[in-house]
């Protein structure tokens, strides 16, 4: 019986979803070439520091894993800034805690008239402890850092991704 009403609950799910024109934002075919055709378009340019090149590399795989675009259409930088601060503070005033955020402040632009396209700011936090080693706390440190990039990678991502669907929806090719 819960079989049979799960797998009644899940056709009328399906059925709603595709009255009201929802569409998946990364499926080929959801755009007449889908988005991953546009983000196979953007060169992602370099980005200044340790953490810029984790989030450079993350954007690389997410938007173009088949290699950097020759001709790219778009061009992507982003500017970041980090703040870390501290959380719990004992009675001796030593810091336990920390929370790491990461902000970027991106720019999509035209490869050949250099007009900004699609602009806007990510942010991710991520926290880590401080512990009596100091190289669990510098490990736990940098893993935190790589979390936040890899958040702000996603929402930049998804961003781009909202834009080009806006944008080019009912466009055949991009570029």
């Amino acid at each position: 019986m819960r079989k049979v009403f799960g797998l009644a609950l899940g056709v009328a799910a399906a059925l709603s979803l595709s009255g009201c024109g929802f569409k998946p934002l990364y499926a080929v075919g959801t755009t007449p070439e889908g988005v991953s055709n546009y983000f196979s378009q953007v060169f992602v340019e370099p980005i200044p520091g340790r953490q810029g090149v984790h989030l450079r590399n993350q954007l690389m795989d997410a938007l173009t894993p088949a290699g950097t675009p020759g001709a790219a259409a778009y061009r992507l930088t982003i500017k970041l800034e980090d703040v870390k601060e501290g959380l719990a503070i004992q009675e001796n005033t030593q810091i336990t805690r920390y929370n790491y955020s990461l902000i970027a402040k991106y720019e999509l632009r035209d490869s050949v008239s250099g007009e900004v396209l699609d602009h806007g700011t990510a942010r991710a936090i991520a926290a880590y402890n401080v512990v009596d080693s100091q190289f669990a706390t510098q490990s736990a440190e940098r893993d935190a850092q790589e979390r936040a990039a890899r958040e702000v990678g996603e929402d930049v991502r998804l961003r781009l991704g909202l834009y080009f669907e806006n944008r080019f929806g009912s466009e055949a090719n991009p570029g």
